[in-house]
This record gives structure tokens, sequence and C-alpha cells, in this order.
């Protein structure tokens, strides 16, 4: 075994080493897919070879001394590896590689490392639990051990504590699996909204709200028409798109999109902005969806007649410069005119410029990007445990600042690695609604 477990980590080492190869000869060519795999490199792949030899290792424990069938898995596993990083290496191709997304091997890659992920998140969390609880272990072990050699080895105990770590191990590749349907399970959810100074005239508008739909790859056309039958079956007033509606850079990947989109004919129309996918050909793209009946704002304001009262939506491009995002926010808002009694619904992807805006420079912020939270535990339609949220990022829901209210959808679809882990997709259906009256 300790054979196996060498060439192993050779292998991931040189798998690693491969990828900076790769990029240093995209960087030559100017090719930004090189700064993108730098980036991977340190934040993606290391923790995920990290975590990919302790599993290997701990999944294999039984086979010690047989050390043909240790081959065959590390020979497996390997695959599986190259697999990924290949898929990885394509999947803004556009027109794709076939036979690296033939059905049954599409999933290999975000299965593989959204198990490793996953492992390595729990390998993190256990080494800071450790860490905390090192002095109450030290001692529980101290006091173990004398028990122990006043009552002897209990043997079968140990062997049921190594099998049953075995099966832990395997936990992660079981969870990640469970993604695999889950990413794909479309649902509406519907959710009433009051907003502090929502006219009455608009209480019950009902608003269905999309995003990162990330059509390509798995997202085809036949996933992306059950999407629109499901939103025109909710019957919304208008449908708001908070942007990443790509997945790849080149070809025509693309046209299910449309011909979805182009089926859907709300009473006041499809309104978008664009997310941070959408700027490979932004002109292209906003040209596609206009022809299918979407009209992006890219850093507008229009104006709707909503039953003889007036609605103002406003949509923001994202904005790349993160070291100035609300300088950039209030630019691009100021330009607009003043704020008069009109209610205004405001299109910005990234929910994390929510704290960034102007005060009251809407009564309500659609936003997507965070898809739930990606990887959690759905607690409820709104509650959830990831570790998004954890860290202090609007992951779903509605959040609360003064008047304006800011609501997250669990979107539609997904980008890259990993899929879905435990927090289902939506097409989020909101219905509007005044306060009280007093």
């Amino acid at each position: 075994m300790p054979t196996v477990l060498l060439w192993q980590r050779r292998w991931l080492i040189a798998l690693g080493a491969a990828l900076v190869a790769i990029a240093v000869g995209l960087s030559v060519v100017g090719s930004r897919r090189a700064w993108f795999i730098v980036v991977a490199v340190p934040i993606a792949y290391a923790p995920f070879a990290y975590a990919r030899l302790r599993l290997f290792r701990r999944l294999t424990a039984p086979l010690a001394g047989r050390r043909a069938v240790a081959s065959v898995a590390g020979g497996a596993a390997a695959v599986c590896d190259a697999l990924m990083v290949a898929q990885l290496l394509t999947a803004r191709g556009g027109g794709g590689v076939p036979g690296l997304q033939a059905v049954g091997l599409d999933w290999v890659g975000p299965v593989w490392f959204s198990a490793h992920a996953l492992a390595a998140l729990l390998y993190g969390g256990r080494g800071l639990l450790r860490q905390a609880v090192r002095p109450l272990a030290r001692w529980w072990r101290n006091r173990a051990s004398a028990a122990a050699t006043e009552a002897g080895v209990d043997l079968g105990r140990r062997q049921f504590l190594q099998q049953f770590s075995v099966v832990g191990a395997a936990a992660p590749f079981a969870v990640s699996l469970s993604g695999v349907p889950l990413s794909y399970d479309f649902r509406v959810e519907e959710r009433e909204l009051e907003l502090p100074g929502w006219p009455r005239r608009l209480d019950g508008l009902r608003v269905a709200h999309l995003s990162d739909i990330h059509v390509g790859g798995a997202m085809d056309r036949t996933r992306l028409l059950d999407v629109a039958a499901l939103t025109a079956a909710a019957r919304p007033d208008l449908i708001l798109h908070t942007g990443d509606f790509l997945t790849h850079r080149r070809g025509d990947f693309d046209a299910p999109l449309y011909e979805a989109l182009a089926r859907l004919a709300p009473r006041y129309g499809q309104w978008a902005c664009l997310g941070n996918h959408d700027f490979d050909d932004p002109e292209r793209l906003v040209g596609k969806l206009r022809a299918a009946g979407v009209r992006v704002l890219r850093d507008e304001l229009a104006v709707l007649d909503v039953a003889g009262q007036p609605l103002e939506i406003g949509g923001l491009d994202f904005c790349f410069d993160r070291a100035n995002r609300a300088a950039v926010a209030a630019r691009r808002i100021n330009r607009w005119p003043a704020r008069g009694t009109a209610p205004r619904l405001l299109l910005d992807h990234d929910p994390s410029q929510f704290a960034l805006l102007p005060d009251g420079c809407a009564d309500l912020v659609l936003s997507g990007h965070t898809h739930g939270g990606h990887v959690g535990l759905q607690l409820g339609r709104d509650t959830a445990l990831t570790v998004v949220g954890l860290v202090g990022y609007p992951d779903q829901g509605v959040f609360t600042r003064g008047a304006m209210r800011l609501f997250v959808t669990r979107c539609v679809g997904f980008y890259g690695y990993p899929m879905r882990v435990g927090i289902p997709p939506e097409i989020a259906l909101l219905t509007l609604r005044a306060p009280p009256s007093v």
C-alpha cells in the first residue's frame, strides 16, 4: 500500500504541475484562462489533492496486503482526476469536447471534485475543532489509554471503528452524488413580501425572479423548456432576470435559452441585468435577449405603467471593480432621475453589493449569484445553513436595510464545480404587498 500511495501523491503533484504549465502557456498567447488556472491551483486544486490523498488512504485501508486491487483502485482514481481536469479546462469552450461530455461521463468531474471539496471542508473544520478542544482531548486519551491497559485491547471494537471510518470516508461521495438529481429539481417557490413604501395600487403584483440560468452543458433545451413552462404556469405579471445567463464562451450553445425565454409573455414584460458570466460578448447577448422579448437594463432605469401606476425598474451591470463598488454604484444610480413617489425595483446580480448601494435607492433589490449558497442544508423555504451564509454573504431569502429590502433567489442553474449539494434550485414567485392600512 505505501507504494500505491506514493505514486498517487506523485501523480497529483504532476497533475498540478501540468496545470501550472498550461497556465504559463496560455499566458504567453494572452489568454484570460491563464489567470483562472493560476487562481484555481492554490484555491481549488491544492485542497482537492489533500483531501483526495486522505480519502484514498482511508478507503483503501481494508485492501492492505492486496496490492493489485489497490493499484486498480488507484488507476481508477487517476482516471477520474484526469477527466475532472479535462472537463474543467474545456468547460467554457462552447462546442465542448463530445467525448468528455458524453452521457454518463458529464457528471464524473463535478461529482469527483465536489466530493473531495466537501471532504476538505470537513477536514478543515475538524482540524479547527481539534485545536479548540486539544487540552480536553489529551486528558480523555490518557484516561482511555489507562483503562484499555487494565482491561486489554478489544480487537473487535477496533475493527468496527476502522470499518466505520471507511463508511464515513465514503459519505462525501454519497452526498455529492445526491446533487446530480437535485441540481435540476426545478420548483416554483411562492412568497408574499411586504415592502414598507409599496403603494396599495400595486398590492398583489406577481413577480417571477429568475437568475443564473447558465445555459450550456446539462442545462439543455429540455430543461430550459421545463423552466419556461413552470414559470408560465405561475402566471406572473412580469419576469425579472438577474444575470448569468451563460456558461460557455463560444458557439451556439445558448440557442435553447432564447427559444425558452421567447415562450414567456408576462403582461408587463421581461427585464434583466447582466451577471459576471455575461461579459464575453455582451452586445451579442443583449441583442439575442431582446429578440427573445427580454429587455436588458445596463445601468439604466425604465418606467412602466402598471394599471395607471408608474413603476420604475433599474438594472446595474456587474461591477468588476471590487475595491470601488460603492462609488461605482452611486455614480451609476445618480445618473438616473431623482426618486419621486414611484416605487422602484432594482436588478443587481451580486447580493453583497446591497450594503453598498445609496440609501433609499430602491424599495426592493433582486439578486442571484450565490445559487442559494450552493452547498449546505436547506432547513426551510427561506432558511438554510451554508458556508456562504456563515461567512456573512447574503446567500438566499430576504434581507433588510432600513426601508429597503433585498431578495436573493436560490437561482435556477449553477456554474462549474461543485454542483448543488443540499440546496435545490428555484423559480421564485414574489407577490409584492403594501403595508396594512393604519
